[in-house]
Parts: C-alpha cells; structure tokens; sequence
C-alpha cells in the first residue's frame, strides 16, 4: 500500500468518478484505475461498485475511507513538520500565550517579527498559565510564553525573559490616605482573577509570605481576563491587583489610580516555555531570540 493509492482512493471516492478522481491528483483515468486496482487486490475487497453512470463506495470502501483520511492528514502533517525545520522561508509557527504576552507583549513583537521573517505565519493561542501549558503538553503549540511558573520540573523547560509589577488598583474616588496597611486589604472589595492565572498565583504567593491568608480576602468577582478586570474597576466594581503593563494607560491619564500597600510588592516573571527534549524548528529559534532581545520591551520598573 503506498501513500499514492490511498491519495487516489480518496480523490476517486470524493468526486465518483475516475477520471475526475484521476485529474485531481494528475492522473489519468487509466493510471488512477491501476492504483485502486492494486489497492484492492492487496486489501482483498471490493471499494468501489462501478456502473456506467458512476462510481460508488462499497461498505467495505466507506470503511476504508475514514481510515485513509487519517493516514494522509497524519502523512501531511509529517510533511509540514519536516519543511518546517528546512528554513524559514514558508512555515507556520504556533505559540501559546497567558493572557498579559498575548494582549500587551506578542503584539508589540509581531511588527518586528513579522518584518525579519515575512514567510513565517503566526497562529496565537490565548489562555490562561494553566491553560497554555496543557496546549503546550498536548504539543498543539510549540511554545508558550506565561507569567507564572507552575511546579513541571522535567516536563518544560522554562528561560525567564523579564519581569513586571502586579499593582493595586481601582477608580480615582475610591482613593483613601495612602499608604494603607496589608491588614486594610482584607476589607476592601477585591475584584480576582482565576486561580490558574500567573497573576493570581503571584499575588496568592506574596500575600502568603507576608502573613495574609488570600482566602481572607473579601472577593466581590472572579473574572477569566485581565481585560474584564480592567474594566470592572473602570466602572466602579472595586480594587483589583493587575499587570501594570494593562492598566498603563489608565494610570497615565487618571481613569485609574494606584494604591500603595506598606512594605508590600508584586512582581512576577515572564517565562518562555518548551517541551523539554524537543528540538525547536528555525521559527521557534527566531522567535525566541526576538525575545531575548527585545528584554528591556518586557521588563517594566
């Protein structure tokens, strides 16, 4: 069986005809008929019933067909992976992104990027540090940029390549004397991200080491993006603790305000992440070195 009869079959099975099915894969009807003939004989069945006005599948061709599917995209997706790694010229590179390097970091990059490899396409997926790292596993992205760096010792490698500030913030007429106490915190109404999110975790861990139970917080929402918690406390929903990468411009022009917290700081790290033991394509290593270079973009005071 080669990867030419099933690409036959499928081109003579999708039109219902052999010389269609034949000019689909730059055959003629002759040749496309040997290939389905030898695919039979090997198989020992009839896959198609043939009659002057068409040509049909027989139930042991519908069953066959499904499988050939599979072998081809699999055969494609193998033919893709090996181009991948034959330059930068054509390829397509897929990365996985938390969701603060997705809104304010990737899209800063991609004009620089795109520019320096105009044959690399970029397929971005957004999630949260959870998330992405399950894409990243389940090897549907090649890499991952996150801001945090859950316990996978063996599993990723992960290279740091900046840090920011998580900052306390709400609306300009919530603004009491400054600085407040970390005890003050446990009476204010706190706007949250979701647990599996870097900037949940950060903050989660600081409070910890500073003696607050983050479980003591009063916790008025539980949103899934930085996005919905900037906009919560732009209406007036409370305080929230947010990348200052995501709220800059806000606290720029006072739509925002920040909130001092005594002998209190958050800040996290931005990793980029692979599987470890996995050789990454030219786009990967191009895209990586974009990153490393452009550091002082990621790091914020």
């Amino acid at each position: 069986m080669t990867f030419k009869q099933l690409e036959v079959f499928l081109a003579v099975a999708d039109t219902r005809s052999f010389s269609k099915g034949g000019e689909a894969v730059s055959l003629a009807q002759s040749t496309a008929s040997q290939h389905i003939r030898a695919l039979e004989d090997e198989l020992q069945a009839r896959l198609f019933d043939r009659s002057a006005s068409q040509v049909s599948l027989t139930e042991a061709g519908r069953l066959f067909y499904d499988h050939a599917v599979r072998i081809c995209r699999c055969c494609s997706e193998a033919i893709e992976a090996v181009r991948r790694f034959q330059g930068l010229e054509q390829a397509t590179l897929r990365v996985g992104a938390s969701t603060i390097p997705a809104a304010c970091l990737i899209p800063d990059l991609l004009g620089r990027f795109t520019t320096a490899w105009p044959g690399v396409r970029l397929e971005l997926q957004q999630g949260d540090t959870r998330e992405v790292l399950r894409l990243l596993q389940d090897d549907l992205v090649e890499l991952a940029v996150v801001g945090g760096r859950p316990a996978a010792e063996g599993l990723f490698v992960f290279e740091e390549i900046g840090d920011e500030q998580i900052v306390l913030v709400c609306g300009p007429d919530r603004v009491q004397q400054q600085p407040i106490r970390i005890d003050d915190l446990i009476k204010l109404p706190m706007i949250t991200r979701e647990s599996g999110s870097g900037t949940r975790q950060a903050v989660d861990s600081c409070l910890l080491k500073a003696g607050v139970d983050p479980r003591g917080l009063r916790i008025v929402a539980q949103l899934g993006s930085s996005e919905a918690v900037r906009r919560a406390v732009l209406g007036g929903g409370g305080y929230a603790f947010i990348s200052s990468m995501a709220v800059a411009r806000e606290l720029a022009d006072g739509t925002l305000a920040m909130v001092q917290v005594q002998e209190f700081e958050v800040k996290r790290s931005f990793y980029l992440v692979w599987l470890s033991g996995r050789t990454l394509s030219p786009a990967a290593e191009a895209f990586r070195a974009l990153l490393t270079i452009s550091h002082s973009v990621i790091k914020t005071s």
